[in-house]
């Protein structure tokens, strides 16, 4: 791939996953002011149209909430009733579109803002067949990404991750320049913040309980520490791959980036998930559930034979290796994180 098709493929996937993201913020049943997860409609024939929760304007009243949209210039009108003392659970759907009652039921729970109910409106509320279409296409994206399903959005965040990490390997490979080394250093200082974290921090409160530290105060503490750990190993990594170090120094620089690439890899479930679109039963067998961990030391250990082995064709094969695979996990955690404060899985 000539050097100007990557930089325009790197351009496209940046394009691709900023629409996706646009796209997700835009639909996102957590965003809106509603008391439901989500509403659709059932027609007669053809498949749900699903509702997106930002054209509803919604009161909470003292028992009671209304929602209210347009569809097709008629008013569609929602009541639930609940009880004071449990205002999230909601009682029967009362539902009516332009004067006539239509049939509400619920559809299922998702977890949204908490748990919350699906709601479906039974029928062709009275239009027709070219204005239920119209409908669907009106509200394209919801029903786009509603069609896909966890899984499928799951698999398209895991694919523009793998792509980009693939993308980000070429690119280092053929220019190992400051931005390659970037963006390497980065992934390992991401890596370590992610180990203080999620696991030192336990180990540390335990021990640290004895000195009067509380929880509460723990909890201040420990995403400054992470933050400080990760940031250490970034300036670190990169300093090596930037200045000459002795070889003690060297060894120990090394295996700080190897532990935390295993930590960024082992935690940012791209893996798992990428094993398990391939058919592989690792949630089903426990001969295969450590194939991650043990995909992940690999990758760990050649990160850091590679940066300690400091010659030319090693420092290239570090910063794309560890590139590509920071890009893939970094995104991948990202994009799962994205799903679940969006409202999209659960």
């Amino acid at each position: 791939m000539p050097r100007f098709s990557l930089k325009r493929a790197i351009a496209l996937w940046l394009v691709l996953s900023a629409a996706l993201v646009a796209l997700l913020i835009s639909e996102s049943p957590t965003l809106a002011h509603t008391p439901f997860a989500s509403i659709e409609i059932q027609p007669s024939a053809g498949r749900p149209i699903h509702l997106p929760n930002r054209i509803f304007d919604c009161t909470q009243g003292a028992a009671q909430w209304q929602c209210s949209a347009a569809l097709a210039e008629q008013p569609l009108d929602l009541t639930w009733r609940y009880s004071p003392a449990f205002p999230t659970e909601l009682g029967d759907c009362g539902a009516s579109y332009a004067g006539r009652i239509v049939s509400c039921h619920g559809a299922g729970m998702d977890y949204v803002r908490g748990l919350q109910y699906r709601y479906a409106l039974q029928g062709d509320l009275g239009l027709g067949a070219a204005q239920l279409d119209g409908l669907r296409w009106q509200y394209w994206g919801i029903n786009l990404l509603m069609s896909l399903r966890e899984l499928g959005l799951i698999g398209l965040g895991l694919g523009l991750s793998l792509v980009g990490g693939v993308l980000v390997a070429l690119g280092a490979w053929r220019s190992p320049g400051r931005w390659a080394k970037g963006i390497a250093s980065f992934a390992c200082g991401m890596g370590m913040a992610l180990l203080v974290a999620n696991y030192f921090g336990r180990v540390l409160l335990e021990t640290l309980r004895g000195f009067g530290i509380s929880d509460d105060q723990w909890q201040w503490l420990t995403p400054g520490l992470a933050i400080a750990a990760g940031i250490g190993t970034w300036i670190s990594t990169a300093a090596l791959l930037y200045f000459p170090f002795g070889p003690v120094m060297r060894l120990i620089v090394s295996l700080l980036a190897g532990v935390s690439l295993f930590s960024l890899l082992a935690q940012s479930v791209g893996i798992g998930y990428l094993l398990s679109f391939l058919g592989l039963p690792i949630d089903n067998n426990l001969a295969w559930s450590h194939l991650p961990i043990f995909i992940a030391s690999g990758a760990a250990w050649l990160a850091a034979f590679w940066l300690y082995r400091k010659r030319p064709i090693n420092t290239r094969r570090f910063l794309s290796f560890t590139g590509g695979m920071g890009v893939f996990s970094i995104g991948s955690l990202l994009a799962l994180m994205c799903l679940l404060w969006l409202g999209y899985v659960d």
